[in-house]
């Protein structure tokens, strides 16, 4: 029963999910925004919708140690057939027949002490509640920012095909004009050959762009789970990334500490472990009950006597008189009791409180005394594990956030300088006194400046929207 009950559960978030996520295509129609990308993932993650059902496991496991404080009632009915030598239950005589009985029975039990085991157990279910929520959370923050490091991985590929293009565009200009010259007989052969081969080069690296670019929109879609085709993202703007002046180390490190569900996870774990110490000790005191029964019977061999008749009868002679002796007999047919009558003859009651006192178990409950203190310390660990590895990385992202302002504005420069330089370049080649490789050359240099130019700006993006995540435990692409 309890399969069959989890496996509707199943059936039914599944249902409930397939039925969310087609209203959301309908919602978005095609605008892929990052908002939009992540509030698809959340209702469609198959992982997400299992951390779903664990946090109604524990809700369910809660309300069942909540219920343990309470009595328990339970009846039996038996109808029995005994055949051959058997006991009859009203004489307890072996009897050599066939017999026909019913037994009825209620029985209930409450629990008045046990170490405060069932209190316990409540806290713990309880805590166990606010675990499985908090790792719904954490597993919730770690699938959505895999989409935004997709989502953003997206956005670096449309840049680099779109500065690819530009340089492109670029030597195909110069590529055509060197034609023309070369059939005109004004340059030579070799200028023009080697525009040919740079613009083949640039077709070269447009293609293995846009595979970059598939392969990207191939992870964002696993990501989300997303079983569309047309598919393409909003590609928001990323040129003007505004630099936050507000974030200090030790700020976000406190923040995160206070408000990450990775954390609260690991303390709500160790606050489980903590209270199953508790509820291990409780096997070293007694266990009060208070239990109580009430029982009848029936049986085919239960007889009573009807129709009395009484008569007399000689049973001798007086010798000297010869006068006759005579005694009284009472005669009487019989049959089966009533069933209810039955019932009600042989109701029986039981009350009573039951005592159970540990002496000597084998050393169990000590052994999981120290086994339940062994798990906490364990905990406690995973506790201390998770800060430190959340503050180091902390500590590489602001880095790697100062690192990509200083790259980010030495990008800039160097843009503007090999931007600069290669239209001196094409100023003086044009004039003549600069060859067509050293156009090629400077051609190349700009496409590498604005490439790297687009790499810094992602890169204070990335490090913006990470250090966002862990001040704020949100997700977005405008971070402040």
């Amino acid at each position: 029963m309890k399969f069959f009950t989890l496996l509707g559960l199943v059936l039914l978030t599944l249902g409930s999910t397939q039925a969310q996520t087609d209203s959301l295509l309908l919602e978005f129609n095609g605008n892929w925004t990052l908002d939009n990308c992540i509030a698809y993932t959340a209702a469609k993650n198959l992982t997400l919708a299992d951390q779903q059902i664990f946090v109604k496991q524990a809700e369910n496991t809660h309300r069942l140690n909540k219920d343990s404080r309470y009595p328990t009632l339970n009846s039996s009915v038996s109808h029995n057939y005994n055949f051959g030598r058997s006991i009859d239950p009203f004489t307890n005589q072996y009897v050599t027949r066939s017999i026909q009985s019913n037994n009825f029975s209620l029985t209930s039990s409450v629990v008045l002490y046990n170490g405060n085991r069932i209190k316990n157990a409540i806290l713990r279910a309880q805590n166990e509640v606010e675990r499985a929520k908090l790792e719904e959370q954490a597993q919730r923050d770690e699938v959505l920012t895999n989409v935004a490091d997709a989502f953003l991985q997206v956005i670096l590929a449309e840049n680099q095909i779109q500065t690819l293009k530009v340089v492109n565009k670029s030597t195909k200009t110069q590529l055509e004009q060197a034609k023309k010259l070369y059939e005109a007989g004004s340059t030579n052969q070799r200028q023009y050959l080697n525009l040919k081969a740079q613009d083949a080069r640039d077709q070269m690296n447009l293609q293995t762009a846009q595979s970059t670019l598939q392969l990207a929109y191939l992870r964002l879609k696993q990501l989300m789970q997303l079983e569309i085709d047309d598919f393409e993202i909003v590609h928001p703007s990323i040129e003007d990334i505004a630099l936050s002046s507000a974030w200090s180390k030790d700020g976000i490190v406190n923040n995160a500490m206070s408000r990450l569900s990775s954390i609260k996870w690991a303390e709500a774990q160790v606050r489980s472990a903590e209270i199953s110490i508790d509820i291990s000790k409780s096997a070293f005191y007694p266990r009060l009950s208070l239990f109580g029964n009430v029982n009848t019977l029936y049986s085919e061999t239960r007889l009573e006597r009807f129709n009395f008749q009484k008569s007399t009868s000689p049973i001798g002679y007086v010798e000297a008189t010869n006068q006759p002796v005579v005694t009284e007999f009472t005669t009487y047919e019989t049959r089966v009791s009533a069933f209810g009558q039955q019932l009600n003859d042989n109701f029986g009651q039981t009350v009573g409180l039951s005592v159970s006192i540990p002496i000597f178990n084998g050393n169990q409950a000590r052994s999981g005394v120290r086994d339940a203190e062994y798990n906490a310390m364990l905990r406690r660990n995973n506790l201390e594990r998770i800060k430190l590895q959340v503050e180091a990385d902390i500590v590489q992202a602001y880095t790697q956030y100062e690192n990509a302002v200083a790259e980010l504005r030495s990008a800039e420069v160097n843009e503007q300088a090999q931007k600069e330089n290669y239209e001196f370049v094409q100023k003086s080649a044009n004039a003549g006194v600069a060859t067509t490789a050293d156009m090629i050359l400077a051609l190349n240099a700009w496409g590498q400046a604005q490439n790297d130019l687009n790499n810094a700006r992602f890169k204070l993006l990335y490090a913006q929207i990470t250090l966002h995540f862990y001040n704020t435990g949100e997700i977005t692409l405008t971070p402040n």
